[in-house]
């Protein structure tokens, strides 16, 4: 095998490769065990035809090619052995050539980081007061959530729920026409059109309505943007909330076991100084690595982000599929472009990447360690709840490499929380001999 390479640009290199007989003869064999087990050969049982006959019957180039996609990947890997190249990620290989077989791999090298100055960074953990007003938001939510729907007698209001006919047309085109189409009054929902839920109001059950809705340049519909829709409602029928009173009854209600007002409240507000101590402690972490990564150099191969894009951009087509939508609709429902979703996954790709890598290095600066007691216990509370002994499964090396990365992560992260907060001693491990100055 003849190898050449680049020199690295970008945290990343290419690989000229061309493999003589002695690389390609292993993978030659490797084709003829596959095809021989299917070829139909006169004179020869299925799977007995030997390999020269198999060759002269197919030709040396067709087992190339039921190899290739193998035999690549696989040679790609050794060349970045004898090259020694810290190589992370997947290469990307360029096929030049089969006679003889020459290709061009090029290799994402791990990235480079300079931390500089990280343990200067000082960030203020923000402290959680839980007001009155975001207790009586949350019981608001919890009277609309048991709220009745009673039949209203006068003209439509925000807030109600309609049942109506509805056509709505764009020149000749349908845009909508339903029968019985039940709309909740609200133009925060913006259904089916910006501005729809505002015409409603102030009309009358059984009265035929007619009107024009301009539709801004900017909505995600371009073919609908900057137009004018007619409109043609019959409203059958209105109805409008009604909430309990905030007394010890509702508080019954509510299912939980409280006995008076005053206890759901102390439980509302636990729950709230929970989830802000929760989102508080998430936020303070994100600040920490966001400042830290701002405060580092790091060089990440283009072609890491590329994959990792790619990747990114692969989920989001699952959602997409597992939905039942097309990736236009769905992109149209959210106001984006395909180029600007790329742009994002790119974008999210990039700080993925600079994170992990960050986060590793830091554990490397800092000496953090993960012991397999470590592991052990993380595998403890994960099954604490559980009935049954802990599965084999968690034994596997893919099992505990997970753990390892998370417990490495975590621990981490709280090295950073300590130093953000000024609560890391700068002075070194060592114990200092207090005699030595004496």
């Amino acid at each position: 095998m003849k190898i050449s390479q680049d020199e690295i640009q970008e945290r990343q290199t290419i690989l000229h490769v061309e493999l003589d007989d002695n690389d390609i003869d292993p993978f030659i064999n490797r084709a003829y065990q596959r095809v021989v087990q299917k070829a139909n050969i006169p004179g020869f049982r299925k799977g007995k035809a030997p390999r020269s006959v198999i060759e002269q019957f197919y030709g040396k180039d067709y087992l190339l090619n039921e190899i290739i996609d193998s035999m690549l990947p696989e040679m790609t890997f050794k060349a970045i052995q004898e090259n020694e190249l810290d190589a992370v990620g997947l290469p990307s290989i360029d096929l030049q050539g089969i006679n003889p077989i020459k290709f061009d791999a090029t290799i994402p090298l791990r990235p480079e980081i300079q931390l500089n100055s990280y343990k200067d960074i000082r960030i203020e953990k923000e402290e959680i007061e839980v007001s009155e007003e975001s207790i009586d938001e949350r019981l608001e939510q919890l009277r609309l959530s048991i709220a009745t729907w009673e039949p209203f007698e006068s003209e439509i209001e925000e807030g109600n729920m309609i049942t109506a006919q509805i056509k709505c047309s764009l020149s000749e085109e349908i845009l909508i026409e339903e029968s019985d189409a039940v709309y909740l009054v609200n133009e925060e929902i913006g259904r089916p059109f910006p501005g729809f839920s505002t015409k409603l109001i102030g009309l009358k059950v059984d009265t035929q309505n007619s009107f024009n809705l301009e539709i801004n340049d900017d909505f995600n519909d371009s073919k609908l943007a900057g137009q004018t829709i007619s409109c043609e409602v019959l409203v059958k029928d209105v109805k409008h909330r009604v909430l309990p009173e905030l007394n010890d009854e509702f508080a019954k209600g509510i299912g939980e076991g409280y006995e008076t007002l005053e206890e759901l409240k102390e439980e509302i507000q636990t729950g709230i100084q929970t989830e802000s101590e929760q989102q508080s402690n998430f936020d303070f972490r994100e600040k920490i690595i966001e400042s830290v990564i701002n405060e580092a150099n790091i060089s990440v191969p283009p072609l890491l982000i590329q994959n990792e894009s790619e990747n990114i951009i692969q989920q989001h087509t699952q959602m997409v599929t597992q939905a039942n939508m097309a990736l236009q609709d769905y992109l149209q429902s959210i106001g984006k472009t395909e180029e600007e979703l790329q742009n994002e996954a790119q974008e999210e790709a990039e700080g993925r990447i600079k994170r992990s890598f960050l986060i590793s290095k830091i554990a490397e600066e800092e000496n953090i360690e993960v012991s397999d007691e470590d592991i052990e216990i993380k595998m403890q509370e994960i099954f604490s709840n559980s009935d049954g002994e802990i599965p084999d499964s968690t034994q596997s090396e893919e099992m505990r490499n997970y753990l390892f990365r998370t417990l490495l992560t975590d621990k981490t992260i709280e090295r950073l929380e300590k130093i953000a907060s000024g609560k890391e001693s700068d002075l070194p491990d060592e114990t200092i001999d207090e005699t030595e100055g004496e």
